[in-house]
């Protein structure tokens, strides 16, 4: 008898036909406007410091700026945060998670995603180790150390003495020319131009340092020849002279790397910014006050300073002799 095969084959639905053209981008994916909202500051944050462009972006814009990114651009932008804004690892962290976030989005959709790999920065609540990293006394010994033997290594000096007595960001430094330097109500203070909070900021000078930078600039207007006018516009602390080319961060972390190492200590420049505030409040200053010198948006960063305080005050009952 012949066999007689039968269809088993299942019957499959035609697939739904969808429009296209008005389908969105990935950014409509969300429903919360405030999400979207923080990504996108995080987004155009990142896009601005890889491209050169002012204003805002449409989205084709973006997506094909976004669809071009390359790892190397990432790195160099975490350090950029990290270095030269020297924003916190926790700040940090949040601008990862919203890049990672939109360009998983990306990577749905087909594309490479430099941000799958990238991981995120171990923090903790409070580094004291850190904080405490370098003390007044080091620093004193760093500075009893140096040696003047040309214009960089005065420089050098002056640096070290310009982030102790004004707690300077490393960004607020190294944009720092002369003309900066002004008389304000009977006293000498510096203009900010480049700060966090990207307004215009007046900080008190001190009169130790402000004397240390008119000797470097004395012995550079000599060493140079070149007169009050000509040297206003130079930046105080730059790479070279001539030309007039600012210092990198780099350039400045590897300077207070190799002082450090003179007595046996790995810093950076923050590690200064971290001595002054300590100091300031071991001799007495309020959380307030130490906050306005720091330029701190909130008393919740200054406040790992007054713990440094407290750890340190303890670490002097140690010191005290037995009475028996």
């Amino acid at each position: 008898m012949d066999l007689i095969k039968k269809d088993t084959s299942l019957s499959i639905p035609k697939k739904r036909r969808r429009n296209r053209e008005n389908s969105g981008t990935i950014f409509s994916i969300y429903k919360s406007e405030k999400t979207l909202k923080d990504y996108m500051f995080h987004l155009n944050d990142f896009l601005k410091y890889v491209y050169e462009y002012d204003g805002d972006l449409n989205p084709d814009e973006t997506m094909n700026m976004m669809k071009n990114i390359e790892k190397e651009d990432i790195e160099d932008y975490l350090k950029h945060l990290l270095h030269e804004r020297e924003l916190k690892k926790s700040s940090i962290n949040k601008s990862i998670s919203s890049l990672k976030s939109l360009y998983k989005e990306l990577e749905k959709n087909g594309y490479n995603n430099p941000f799958k790999y990238i991981p995120l920065f171990k923090t903790t609540k409070h580094n004291l180790d850190n904080v405490l990293k370098l003390s007044y006394e080091d620093l004193k010994e760093i500075i009893l150390n140096f040696s003047v033997v040309d214009d960089k290594s005065f420089r050098d000096l002056v640096i070290l003495y310009t982030l102790f007595y004004t707690g300077l960001r490393s960004s607020e430094l190294i944009n720092l020319k002369y003309e900066d330097i002004i008389e304000r109500q009977g006293s000498i203070v510096l203009r900010l131009k480049e700060t966090k909070s990207g307004k215009e900021q007046y900080k008190p000078l001190h009169d130790e340092c402000y004397k240390k930078i008119m000797e470097f600039k004395n012995y550079i207007i000599k060493l140079y020849k070149v007169d009050l006018e000509e040297i206003s516009d130079h930046y105080i602390f730059s790479k070279s002279f001539s030309p007039n080319e600012k210092m990198s961060y780099n350039n400045l972390y590897r300077i207070i790397k190799e002082k450090g190492l003179t007595i046996g200590k790995d810093i950076s420049p923050h590690n200064i910014r971290h001595t002054v505030a300590t100091e300031l409040s071991l001799r007495g200053a309020d959380i307030l006050e130490i906050r306005d010198f720091l330029g701190h948006a909130d008393t919740k960063v200054t406040e790992v300073y007054i713990n440094a305080k407290n750890i340190l005050e303890k670490r002097a009952i140690t010191k005290l002799p037995k009475l028996i």
